[in-house]
């Protein structure tokens, strides 16, 4: 009875994996769909600037920019990918793993795109004309007031002060 009582618990114990059935040492789906997501934008960048600049050794800009991801996710390059063949061994997983990269990329896309931006002041490529020089009014006399600015030099400004 002890021997039987000792097998399912073992049983149990082996059964109850905090990974949700993923061996130790394989990233759970959520840790390596925002590891991969990065790895990917970091590849990405890496073709489509990176290799452009012929001073530069994109393979090796494309392996500092992972070490960057991997220290940003505490995690190292061997846990990544020995996940990675992981889920590449295990079909179905990579499946769902990359439907969430897909949908995480649109996502990200039509938010940028869609996205409400300020407003901006309309502009023009041609100069424009002066404003309309003020003229006085009839019955008006103008009074000038010093009024001095951040520069501490004097400025007038021409107010209009009622006839009585």
């Amino acid at each position: 009875m002890k021997i039987a009582v000792l097998i399912l618990f073992s049983i149990w114990f082996a059964g109850c994996n905090t990974n949700g059935g993923l061996p130790s040492g394989i990233l759970t789906p959520d840790k390596m769909q925002d590891v991969f997501w990065d790895v990917i934008r970091a590849e990405t960048y890496t073709t489509q600037f990176i290799k452009k600049d012929s001073m530069k050794n994109a393979a090796l800009e494309n392996a500092k920019l992972q070490q960057q991801v991997f220290a940003a996710h505490h995690i190292n390059e061997k846990i990544f990918y020995d996940s990675y063949q992981y889920y590449n061994a295990h079909t179905q997983l990579m499946g769902v793993l990359l439907d969430s990269i897909t949908l995480r990329g649109e996502r990200e896309k039509y938010s940028t795109l869609y996205a409400k931006r300020p407003a901006t002041e309309p502009f023009s490529l041609m100069p424009l004309p002066p404003p309309p020089p003020i003229l006085p009014i009839p019955g008006v006399k103008y009074s000038s007031t010093p009024v001095s600015d951040s520069a501490k030099t004097e400025t007038h400004i021409f107010r209009p002060v009622p006839i009585k």
